[in-house]
């Protein structure tokens, strides 16, 4: 009889020997066979019989019920301590492997694949660098904080005991050996369930992830997540043509659209590496049999040459809609044909296309795309922090850059359309990149770490720097002022509700002031005081009307009543609203010279035709003359219909507003006129047209 098939009626000694059964159930006793005393016996059992034991008040038999487990309780508790000995055994050597292992890797970061570090060591392209940085993801311990994480309070520090370090996503091999980000609370569940599952469990070892399970004597294979199955690949998609037959321009013209893009529009979204870009740029161009064509990158460079079309010189009069549309559907085909697949040419290509056609005036299909970019980048992991202290600093560098270049573009179309952001800040812990040029990062990441010296001058990368920082507490802005997040606190008195909605607000609008103090010199702009030689003036010109845009998207909300003249002209955020509008308007004569045709354009012109129609608006409360200022937006809408034809019907609204608020300037005028006289006018051909809703005559 084994340890667990022992009952409370009956057990055995040392000897081996069944000891007495003290009880009978009532069964056994109705048909005179012999009972084992167990609570369930064996003829209860075998005839499927239900088996119950008579209660007894014999003092005799409750002392020999006591004897008889008294000697078994004893041996369970003795086998007990037996196997915590060996366990504390085992956890003392994972304590002294541990320790071994915090001395000898500096970050004490268990890698969750080698391989893959042999496997891209020698390859330059940024795909295969998310393949390798993706594998070194560590996995976060008891006692290790990942030194990527950020709090949301800021970098502050914490002490051991109040630090929660919970692995909380691993990277593992999708169906075609790439790496992809998986996490959340279920998963890990599921992770942790695999581990135990591994050959390595419970030997010291460092538990596996599902990556790095091996086959096993079971009845399944291989253990792994369910979401990818190994080998299994979509089939190739027919109807769309190879990447070979697609016609791609005379090397003229693509080596004139390649250089039209880094020039113009490389440094507002960094999305490329170009010393990697031309490497594979130039095998391309060398192989016209294409017989070594990569269509991942053969997407991005179509993209490119999309992107900087709409760069080439136009006929006045001729907005040129749709210029490189053919280089556009070579792209979006060769993307399609990528269809299963992850890897970071997907994010580049869809970044370039969001580009492309928010310069085509084409907004709703820009944001399309920009959002399809963020969740392919989060595919690949690059909004979580790339830095696991492996070495591979350029790696990393690049996983940072293509992140907040798809972090921006979705952040400004949102803003532009009023549409939800696709990124949840909570949910990324990506840093901002380095202040570094292409041709000086590469450089910069072979030093050691404690030998890198920064440049004493700001890269050109500077303006996207403060731009990404700006990007963030614009998102901020936007939450605020969303009328849902009060609606939700309803419950809550009036009195907290506005408490609180103040302080939120006051402090939304410190960190736009601070953010403008610590613009570097380079890019800080005046539009009084205008460096027409310097670099930087694109991201000069993009930065001050964001930062504009940010004012008035948090001020105007707080304007209390526009009806009420009196209070509304000496409120201040009425103020800032109108100097915010004002500067768009200043400088705007630079958008057109300096802003090339993108997603950058686009909030550009929105905003300046959205100043013009504020400031017409607030002065008609104060009977101010703003008739400089809007004619001034309209003469730089006119001039941006050249290159962007949304400026068009923006310039008709405010053409409009205007008129109509010349009309009913001329009617404020006539307060000392008679009613009958005023009546005659209305109702005359000068004043055919006029919309009185709102007009109080009183």
């Amino acid at each position: 009889m084994s340890e667990l098939e022992l009952g409370d009626g009956g057990q055995q000694g040392n000897s081996g020997r069944p000891g007495r059964v003290w009880r009978a159930c009532l069964e056994c006793r109705k048909k005179k066979s012999k009972c084992d005393g167990n609570d369930v016996c064996k003829p209860c059992r075998n005839r499927n019989r239900a088996c119950i034991y008579p209660e007894s008040n014999d003092n005799a038999s409750t002392s020999r019920q006591f004897l008889a487990t008294l000697d078994e309780r004893f041996q369970k508790v003795e086998t007990l301590c037996q196997h915590m000995e060996k366990m504390m055994a085992k956890f003392d050597e994972v304590i002294g492997s541990l320790e071994s292992l915090k001395h000898q890797v500096p970050n004490a970061s268990v890698h969750v694949s080698q391989s893959m570090h042999k496997e891209t060591a020698n390859e330059p392209d940024l795909g295969d660098t998310m393949s390798s940085n993706g594998a070194q993801v560590a996995l976060i311990k008891d006692g290790q904080v990942d030194e990527g994480e950020e709090f949301e309070n800021g970098n502050e520090e914490t002490d051991d005991e109040t630090s929660i370090n919970i692995q909380d996503h691993v990277m593992t091999r999708d169906s075609y050996g790439k790496l992809r980000y998986v996490g959340g609370t279920g998963t890990m569940v599921l992770i942790e369930a695999l581990k135990t599952l591994s050959p390595e469990a419970g030997m010291g070892n460092t538990p596996p992830t599902p990556v790095d399970l091996r086959h096993r004597e079971t009845n399944t294979s291989i253990l792994e997540l369910p979401f990818f199955d190994r080998g299994r690949t979509w089939p190739p998609l027919p109807f769309l043509p190879k990447a070979e037959q697609l016609i791609r321009p005379p090397r003229y013209v693509s080596d004139l659209l390649v250089n039209l893009y880094f020039d113009h529009l490389h440094f507002s979204m960094p999305v490329i590496y170009k010393p990697h870009f031309m490497q594979r740029y130039n095998v391309l161009i060398n192989d016209r049999s294409g017989k070594t064509l990569d269509p991942g990158f053969l997407s991005v460079f179509f993209a490119v040459c999309a992107c900087a079309s709409g760069l080439l010189p136009r006929e006045p009069g001729n907005p040129g809609m749709f210029t490189g549309l053919q280089y556009y559907e070579s792209a979006l085909l060769l993307y399609y044909k990528s269809t299963g697949e992850g890897s970071i040419e997907q994010v580049q290509c869809l970044a370039l296309l969001s580009m492309c056609t928010a310069g085509w005036n084409t907004l709703t299909q820009s944001w399309k795309f920009a959002g399809q970019a963020v969740r392919a980048a989060q595919d690949l992991g690059l909004h979580r922090s790339p830095e696991r202290g492996t070495g591979e600093t350029l790696k990393e560098e690049l996983c940072r850059r293509v992140w907040w270049s798809v972090y921006g573009l979705d952040r400004l179309l949102s803003i532009c359309l009023g549409r939800p952001m696709g990124v949840e800040d909570s949910d990324c812990n990506c840093e901002i990149p380095l202040d570094l040029d292409d041709d000086e990062l590469e450089l910069y990441c072979k030093e050691q770490p404690d030998l890198r010296i920064k440049p004493a001058t700001p890269s050109q990368l500077a303006g996207f720097i403060a731009f990404s920082n700006l990007c963030q507490i614009s998102g901020k802005v936007i939450r605020a002022v969303n009328p849902l997040r009060w609606q939700k606190g309803r419950r809550r008195s009036t009195t907290s509700r506005l408490s609180g909605k103040e302080k939120l607000f006051e402090s939304l609008d410190a960190e736009l002031f601070e953010w403008l103090n610590t613009v570097p010199d380079s890019i800080r702009f005046s539009a009084n005081s205008v460096n027409y030689d310097s670099p930087h003036l694109t991201m000069c010109v993009i930065l001050y009307i964001v930062h504009a845009a940010c004012v008035i998207n948090l001020h105007r909300p707080l304007i209390p009543d526009l009806n009420r003249v009196s209070f509304s002209s000496k409120h201040p955020s009425f103020l800032q609203c109108v100097s915010a509008a004002r500067s768009c308007i200043g400088v705007a004569e630079l958008i057109q010279a300096r802003v090339p045709p993108s997603h950058h354009l686009a909030f550009c012109t929105h905003y300046l035709a959205l100043s013009g129609v504020l400031i017409l608006r607030l002065s008609s409360l104060t009977h101010e003359d703003a008739t400089r200022d809007v004619e001034a937006c309209i003469h730089y809408l006119t001039e941006l219909e050249n290159v962007w034809v949304g400026a068009r019907r923006n310039r008709l609204i405010i053409e409009e507003l205007l008129k109509q608020s010349k009309i009913s300037t001329s009617i404020w005028d006539m307060g000392e006129i008679g009613t009958d006289e005023m009546g005659e006018y209305i109702l005359g051909e000068e004043g055919m047209g006029i919309d009185l809703r709102g007009f109080d005559f009183g």
